[in-house]
């Protein structure tokens, strides 16, 4: 996996989240790392032609648009990433929805590193070519 070249979206209303998940990637190599505070700016960024975003984390309770309405939307405009919806509750209902519409992952809330180094080597096992 070419960590430097691969783009990554952290979409959460709490700016310490977003800083937080921003600091563990970048200690794992990670450089292209876009920041949205709300489910619309997500949508927008990850349906910009001149940013791939290769992953994306989205939080399940956002302002205005969820992390699952986000994804539902996301997978029509950028079919190819790799979706990944944390939230603070990690009650069934939350991991089968998000799974059910198309999460590769979920992270459960506060952010552990090893939780993020998994779904990491989950993408690159998924994603790698053949």
């Amino acid at each position: 996996m070419n960590k430097d070249k691969l783009e990554i979206l952290i979409a959460d209303d709490e700016g310490e989240m977003r800083a937080l998940l921003a600091s563990v990637l970048r200690s794992c190599g990670f450089l292209f790392i876009h920041h949205a505070s709300n489910g619309a700016e997500a949508l927008r960024m990850l349906g910009q032609k001149d940013h791939v975003i290769n992953i994306a984390f989205l939080d399940i309770t956002m302002p205005g648009m969820s992390g699952i309405d986000v994804l539902k939307q996301a997978k029509q405009v950028r079919p190819d990433c790799f979706c990944v919806i944390v939230s603070g509750h990690s009650d069934l209902d939350n991991v089968r929805g998000a799974l059910e519409a198309g999460a590769r992952g979920f992270i459960v809330k506060p952010y552990n590193t090893q939780k993020i180094l998994d779904v990491l080597t989950k993408f690159e096992k998924e994603m790698a070519p053949p």
